[in-house]
């Protein structure tokens, strides 16, 4: 495994840009909230008591918060470190949002599947994008952290017709698209940027959720820009097509713990 962390470090080092994706096994193995006594009581007073359903996505959320240790800020530091001074772009799926309270830059980062930073009608009545209340966020992660009761948080509604907000990810109804198109096309045209240049990919994680966002496309720029190499970080979907192998690196390896052992 030194020995791999050694040629990426030297391709990276080497490269005149360096393209990022981030899928969805870049992220800690966190119990499901059932396992969890506080949270599988909630959920079942919210299972009750169907006016509360639209607390759910901010339930996953506040649980993501507090069941996240240290591993997931030493994983992102690393890449921050292994990134420095590079001319890069990030494409991430992850719909956490924890990139951006990372030191990678906002500019050179794209989420295509949306977050929890902004929020939508549920009927989608205006198709408009709305900054996500954090107040309600903060109410709610109070009621798990100081024992004030469910009930007595206020449910976010839509301005222009009083129907629920939701956050605007693809994990749920009406997602808009227009929340990331313009950093998709900075994203497109830096990648045309990278036409016969030396480029380097790094895959973290990336598996077949989404291959149409990441993974197929970063084939396609390998196998086309032929100073492009790649190198395929995943725990099972580590492997490289017939086309591409001869400029690939495949790693059998959870992303996090590759890039924690390696590069911190």
């Amino acid at each position: 495994m030194e020995e791999i962390n050694k040629i990426l470090f030297e391709n990276i080092k080497e490269a005149e840009l360096v393209l990022v994706g981030i899928g969805e096994e870049f992220e800690e193995d966190i119990p499901e909230m059932k396992e969890d006594l506080v949270f599988s009581q909630a959920l079942h007073k919210i299972e009750e008591k169907k006016e509360l359903m639209w607390m759910m996505p901010y339930v996953k959320r506040v649980y993501e918060d507090l069941h996240r240790t240290d591993k997931t800020e030493k994983a992102y530091k690393a890449l921050e470190d292994l990134l420095e001074g590079k001319n890069y772009f990030i494409v991430s799926t992850r719909t956490d949002d924890y990139i951006y309270q990372t030191g990678l830059v906002k500019e050179k980062t794209v989420t295509p599947c949306g977050g929890y930073g902004f929020s939508h009608c549920v009927d989608g009545c205006q198709k408009k994008l709305y900054e996500s209340d954090r107040k309600t966020m903060e109410n709610i992660y109070d009621c798990f952290t100081k024992g004030i009761n469910l009930d007595s948080v206020r449910r976010p509604l839509c301005p222009d017709c009083g129907k629920d907000l939701v956050f605007n990810s693809i994990e749920y109804a009406g997602y808009l698209e227009e929340g990331y198109l313009a950093q998709w096309d900075k994203y497109k045209k830096w990648l045309q940027g990278t036409v016969n240049k030396k480029l380097c990919i790094l895959e973290l994680g990336v598996g077949m959720r989404f291959p149409t966002v990441i993974r197929w496309p970063f084939e396609k720029v390998v196998f086309f820009n032929q100073k492009a190499n790649i190198f395929r970080i995943h725990s099972k979907l580590y492997q490289l097509t017939e086309e591409i192998k001869d400029r690939g690196y495949k790693i059998e390896k959870k992303p996090m713990d590759f890039l924690i052992n390696g590069f911190v």
